[in-house]
């Protein structure tokens, strides 16, 4: 096993279980107990965890710009399985825009099952995936600046081509989630791109898996009135429930 993939293994126990023990990481991936040291100390560089005594814990910190790397195995079934549900509401013919969260791309997974779809998206992922269907589905790059960290592209040019398009439903993502603060990101650039997407879009599908509930980021992106359709894997509480359905947004859960 690579070490980029024991990291993400790592960071996909830790947002499970919020913490993780040296001993056990070490049996598990049958390393040394100094190899998943080297690997808690550079994640902790990255801001991601905090070392312990004999382990390590979570940074629930929803401001640090997580690598899509170890977004990608953050809840991955919890993320199939909205994407499973969301494409129920793909029809053949629609104009998506998606954005380069890892929802979208497990959406973009599915695509293959639809005819005479347009997506336009600044995620790289997304384009990668999708460049092989060329005969049934036309992807639209947004261009502008590469963000390494989350493969995405953001800036002046980005947003000029998302001015100049139209799309009759967007497939976004959001960092946190909280009744009253609406949706928000981390990064400003990427914000300011989905805000965008949410404006040239006639329906909005909003993907908030659990991990994102009742959380705050940096940037607001929405609020529940710009927003048609939340998908997300667990259920909320009822006076929660009760709030979004106030503001006629449909909440499915998957």
């Amino acid at each position: 096993m690579l070490a980029i993939e024991r990291r993400q293994k790592i960071m996909a126990m830790l947002n499970e279980n919020k913490s993780v023990l040296v001993p056990e990481l070490a049996k598990l991936f049958n390393v040394t107990e100094e190899t998943i040291r080297r690997d808690l100390e550079k994640l902790e560089k990255e801001g991601l965890l905090k070392r312990t005594y004999g382990g390590a814990v979570l940074v629930e910190n929803y401001n640090v710009d997580i690598p899509f790397e170890f977004r990608n195995v953050t809840n991955i079934e919890g993320k199939k399985q909205i994407a499973l549900s969301l494409i129920k509401y793909i029809e053949d013919g629609d104009t998506l825009v998606m954005d380069s969260s890892t929802s979208a791309l497990q959406v973009a997974k599915l695509l293959k099952t639809k005819k005479k779809i347009t997506v336009i998206t600044n995620s790289e992922q997304i384009i990668n995936e999708l460049k092989v269907f060329e005969d049934t589905i036309k992807v639209i790059s947004t261009g502008g600046t590469l963000r390494n960290k989350s493969l995405s592209l953001v800036g002046p040019i980005s947003e000029q081509t998302l001015r100049s398009l139209n799309a009759n439903k967007a497939i976004i993502s959001c960092k946190g989630f909280d009744i009253e603060k609406g949706f928000t990101e981390s990064n400003e650039l990427e914000a300011q791109v989905k805000k965008l997407m949410i404006e040239i879009a006639d329906k909005v599908y909003m993907i908030a898996d659990h991990t994102k509930m009742n959380k705050t980021a940096l940037v607001n992106i929405a609020t529940l009135d710009d927003v048609d359709f939340i998908f997300t894997d667990k259920i909320l509480p009822p006076s929660q429930e009760n709030a979004i359905r106030e503001k006629n947004v449909e909440i499915v859960y998957c």
